[in-house]
């Protein structure tokens, strides 16, 4: 939803844009397509090109190596589809990342989560050194997140043409792992408890003031939620960090360098401060009154 709105604000100032995505399954693809026939019917007279990459290693392609089962390198393969894409380009290129800072920052919710547990696809310090990467290539591209200070939800509600937002938000895809509601029989949809889908969740209520969005697990206070299994897991996680924050909450200045260094951006530290803030506070909007407890 984030590479949508940002999509959408860059079209409403009538700048020529060159969408870059990638796909390997399915459902990325199906939502991918629908997006961008979304924003060129809305937009016919711009001048947008969607470029698409299907990008992925079937099981056994390298017959010595067992098969990857994390998405750590994601983040080098964004911004390499990017570059490849930009220095086609004889000029200087902008290559937006519309990212919540929230997720950038990606502060972890619990000591576990350190480390290559968590990726930080957009972290101000990864990009920082990507384009100083693009510069020693001769690359004449620079990365730039402008969402950087500001939460989903101020994305949404600041969003340049919230009336094609709110009537086509339905179209995007947040969560994590969209499969795993075959489990319970139904298609490829929001699960409605992993991180990016309560960051979403949250953001909607604020910024749109509705979701239309289909949940495998709509309603989070309909019952008590297992906190050893997935349903309840990271909503447990929310709940404590936010706690923390609420007992300490100058013990925000320190999280935020948790995932990384903010050296390259010292004028802005408060802003990152403010956004992983007020992020929390959106999500706790959400979790607040949610039981988790272990059902074992």
């Amino acid at each position: 939803m984030d590479s949508y709105i940002g999509a959408i604000d860059l079209l409403e100032k009538k700048r020529s844009s060159l969408l870059v995505s990638h796909y390997w399954d399915g459902v990325t693809s199906a939502h991918q397509s629908l997006c961008a026939d979304r924003l060129e019917k809305a937009y016919p007279k711009s001048d947008l090109i969607h470029l698409r990459a299907r990008v992925g290693f079937p099981t056994g392609a390298v017959p010595t190596s067992s098969g990857e089962n994390s998405l750590r390198g994601r983040s080098f393969l964004f911004f390499a589809l990017a570059a490849l894409a930009a220095d086609a380009i004889d000029d200087d290129v902008t290559i937006h990342v519309p990212e919540n800072g929230l997720i950038s920052l990606n502060v972890p919710l619990d000591p576990l989560r350190l480390g290559s547990l968590s990726t930080r696809t957009t972290h101000p310090y990864y990009m920082a050194r990507w384009n100083e990467l693009l510069g020693q290539l001769g690359i004449r591209a620079k990365l730039h997140n402008r969402y950087r200070h500001q939460t989903k939800g101020e994305m949404a509600a600041g969003c340049e043409n919230k009336p094609l937002l709110m009537k086509t938000a339905k179209d995007t895809m947040s969560c994590s792992s969209p499969a795993k509601a075959r489990w319970v029989k139904a298609p490829p949809q929001h699960c409605g408890h992993c991180v990016p889908c309560l960051i979403r969740r949250a953001s909607l209520q604020v910024g749109l003031g509705s979701d239309p969005t289909t949940y495998t697990l709509p309603d989070l206070h309909a019952r008590p939620l297992d906190a050893a299994k997935a349903e309840g897991e990271h909503i447990r996680a929310f709940q404590l960090a936010i706690a923390q924050l609420r007992t300490r909450p100058s013990r925000a200045r320190f999280r935020i360098h948790q995932p990384g260094p903010l050296n390259d951006l010292p004028d802005e530290l408060l802003q990152y401060e403010a956004v992983y803030v007020n992020g929390l506070n959106e999500v706790d909007a959400l979790v607040r009154g949610v039981v988790v407890k272990p059902m074992g």
